[in-house]
This record gives structure tokens, sequence and C-alpha cells, in this order.
């Protein structure tokens, strides 16, 4: 209990202690060119100068803040190699140069620029010096995690728990599930189960038991108590979406489950789990959001958009932009616009292939595009034609999802939106996530929707953009 009431105090003193190395290395900065006569300057800092200095301290500190939090420095991540976290505070330095040059320039306020490098390079140093220490510290106390099912989604839990220790848990072993099918476990029977999930704690009985024990300190349910309800909803949801709700009279399970909207038939709650109604509602600020953010950031993207495409007609033979034929709101298909990334007729052949990193298909500077994501900002015209939004389940092509819409219970609720640009699954999973992962995120989407949530996502696909992370 100590150990963690002390890495969460350590957590929350994350950015006050940046701040705190911030104003330190500007006042370093500050005090070394009075005394100092650096390389590249013709005397030492007058005195006067550092009044200067000092008028600025708030927006220094501010673009500080905000180069960290957007180069992922404030939120729960796996712990970085000294390499990477060197990189990433670089950006951050140079993220915040860029912003404070712009500040001054806007503002015409003079600024010592030698205070300004100096207090760069030295905040750089500080910084490196102490989130390396966090990062040390900040390992969260193991759990020992049990997990009810033998199924897909409870191997690929146990497996991806296996593979990212830093999360701090550990499976100890798993429950068959009432609905599992005996021997159900993937290649192997049963022996492919514990390979994954570890040895059968027993049933109900034995898990409840080490529970009480403190042996077991969570509990994970994976398995799908009824198949056969999750299969109907995923070809109801296409049937009623003109019509009607599909509803849910839901277990005590069911109603522990937070966020969800409710109907009442005299005292017996009733959980909508298909409301097309209310995303007819939410559609027309959605778009106005779109409209708006949309052209905003079209004019702010047109450099970075016209560099792109020059890079991409002097590296590679073909047109600059590639037009392709995904899915949209509705099942419709349109036309969506992206920066070439690959070589002229890379699909000639193979038909409709999902790309996988570092794919030989692609151009070296279509590698560059897609790790940094400007492939996709022609795909703003579609945003103002109406055929994207901003923020929504990325489009697929249409044969993935016919194979989808059959084999992924639920696939067609995704559709009830336009696709976005970025969107959920974009800034949480990774790029090789699952269709059926990637849908828990589009899902949790569509049933939290909110104006605030599109702004997030947005602000953490700049960041995603910024240290190349993501799907």
């Amino acid at each position: 209990m100590r150990r963690r009431l002390g890495l969460a105090l350590l957590r929350r003193l994350r950015l006050p202690v940046d701040l705190a190395l911030g104003w330190a290395a500007l006042a370093a900065a500050t005090a070394l060119r009075i005394r100092f006569q650096l390389p590249l300057t013709e005397r030492p800092l007058p005195r006067a100068n550092a009044e200067l200095v000092r008028e600025a301290t708030l927006p220094v500190l501010l673009a500080l803040a905000v180069a960290m939090a957007l180069t992922g420095f404030y939120e729960a991540a796996r712990p970085l190699p000294r390499l990477e976290l060197a990189r990433r505070l670089l950006l951050a330095a140079a993220l915040q140069g860029a912003g404070l040059v712009t500040y001054f320039f806007l503002l015409d306020r003079p600024f010592p620029r030698s205070v300004l490098l100096l207090h760069l390079a030295l905040a750089a140093a500080a910084l490196y010096v102490w989130r390396w220490a966090v990062q040390r510290l900040d390992r969260p106390p193991a759990r020992r995690v049990a997990v009810v099912g033998t199924g897909p989604a409870a191997r690929e839990l146990a497996r991806t728990i296996a593979q990212h220790r830093y999360h701090g848990l550990s499976v100890a072993g798993h429950v068959r599930a009432p609905s599992d099918e005996e021997g159900e476990g993937g290649e192997g029977g049963s022996g492919g189960a514990e390979a994954a999930l570890g040895p059968e704690l027993g049933g109900l009985d034995g898990v409840c038991r080490l529970l009480e024990a403190g042996e077991i300190d969570d509990l994970v349910f994976a398995a799908e108590a009824e198949p056969w309800r999750t299969a109907w909803v995923g070809h109801l949801t296409r049937a009623s979406r003109r019509r009607g709700a599909v509803l849910l009279l839901p277990g005590p399970f069911d109603s522990l489950i937070g966020r969800m909207r409710y109907r009442w038939v005299h005292d017996l709650p009733l959980i909508e789990v298909v409301r097309p109604e209310e995303w007819r509602l939410r559609l027309p600020v959605k778009r106005a959001f779109d409209l708006a953010a949309g052209s905003l950031l079209g004019i702010a993207a047109l450099p970075l958009l016209a560099a792109a495409a020059l890079a991409v007609r002097w590296s590679s033979k073909g047109p600059v932009l590639y037009r392709q034929e995904r899915v949209g709101r509705g099942l419709e298909p349109f036309s969506l616009v992206k920066l070439r990334t690959m070589v002229e007729g890379a699909e000639r052949e193979t038909g409709e292939v999902l790309a996988t990193p570092g794919d030989p298909r692609l151009t070296p500077v279509g590698g560059f595009l897609r790790r940094t994501r400007l492939d996709e900002l022609p795909q703003l015209w579609n945003v103002l034609c109406g055929e994207m939004s901003l923020v929504g389940p990325r489009p697929e092509r249409p044969g993935f999802v016919a194979r989808y819409l059959d084999e992924v219970p639920g696939y067609a609720e995704r559709f009830l939106v336009p696709p976005g640009l970025t969107g959920l699954a974009q800034v949480n999973g990774e790029y090789d996530s699952s269709p059926q992962n990637k849908l828990r995120y589009d899902l949790a989407y569509l049933a939290n929707w909110s104006l605030s949530l599109d702004l997030s996502i947005l602000f953490r696909t700049a960041k995603i953009v910024l240290t190349s992370r993501g799907v």
C-alpha cells in the first residue's frame, strides 16, 4: 500500500517537477549568459536584459508543459529506452523552441536568443535525468490475474499480458466458463489453453477461495456468456438502422456497467443496444464541428501537404495522389484520397492486402509519410465533402468489410457514423491490432461520443504523429 501511494505521488509530481526544472534551467541559462561570453556571442548578457527573461518566464514554462504533453510524457505509457527518451525530449525541446519563437515574433517581444538556446539544452538534460529516474521507480506492483474463459479473446488477453510486463500484471491461471465448449482453447485443446492461460484454477469455488486468500488480485471475464446474443446484435444492427432501437433486459452483471442509456417498462430497466435515432440528432453537431475544424486544419496543413507531394513526385514514378474505394456511413462506398506511399501497381497481383510494418511495397518516402501520418492529409478533402469525419471509425476497404461483417459480431454498428480521419482505436491500439479489438474501441466511441471526446482524440492524434505510434 505504501509503495502504491508513493507511485501515485510520483506520477502527480511529474508536471510540477518538469516546470521546476524548466524554471531552474531558465535561471541557470540567464546567470551563465550574464557571467560568460558564449561562442557566437559578442559579449556577456547585460544585466538589464535579464528583466526580459523574467517577464517571459510564464510563456516559457507554458510552452514547456505543452511540448511535454504533445510528446506523450503525461500519459500512462510503456517505459522508453534511453535513446527513445532522449529523442522524445529533443523533440519536445524543438517544439518548445518553435512555439516560443512564434510567440515572440507575433507579439514583437524581444528575448535573448542565446538564453533561449541555452535554456532548451539545460532543460532537456535535466529532464532526461529526472525522467529516467521516474521510469526506474515508476514500476507498478505485480498483480496476479485470473482469466474467466478459454476462447480466442481470453487467449489474446493472456498473451498480451505476458508480452507487456510493464503493466505489472501476470496471469495466475484460468477458469473455464460455462459457455466454453469442452476442449476449447485453440491448437492443442486444453493444453493449448494452459500454455497461454496458465493452470485451471478449479472452477468457481476454486477461484473464490484464491480471491479470499489473497492469492489472486484481479478477475477478468473474457468469455462471452451468450454468444448467440452477440451474433444476433450484429445482424439486427443492420436491420434496425432506419427503424428503431434494439434493447436488452439486463442481468445483474450487465447493470453494473456504467455510461449506458436506459429505458423503463414500468419497473423493468432496458438497455438501448442500438439507438440510431440518437445519432441522427448528433450528426448535425458533429458535421458543423468537422466543417469548422477541418477548414482550419486544411489551411494550416497546406505547406506540409505541398512539401510531402513534392517528395512523392521526386522519389518514385506514379501519381502523387492515390484514390481507393472505402466503405462509409450506412455501408455506402466512397473514394478516399491519400498521398501515394507504395510503388505504382502494388496490388496488381495480390489484390486487397493489409499493409504491414516494414512492407516492402512502401517507397522510402512512403514509409516516412506513413510513420508521420502525412499521407492522410488529403483526406481533409473527404471530411469537407461530408464523406468522412475528423474523428470516427477508420474506413475499411469493401473486401475486408464484407469479411468482417460475417466474421466479427457487431461490426455493422460502426457504420452508424461517418468514418474518421482518426479514431479511438488509432490513439489507443497498435498498427496490427485485430479487427475485433479495433471494434471494441469503435463501439466505445459510439456509446460515449461528445465534442470533448473528439477534441481529446485529435490532441492525442497530434501526439502520435509526433512520436510515430498508433495504428
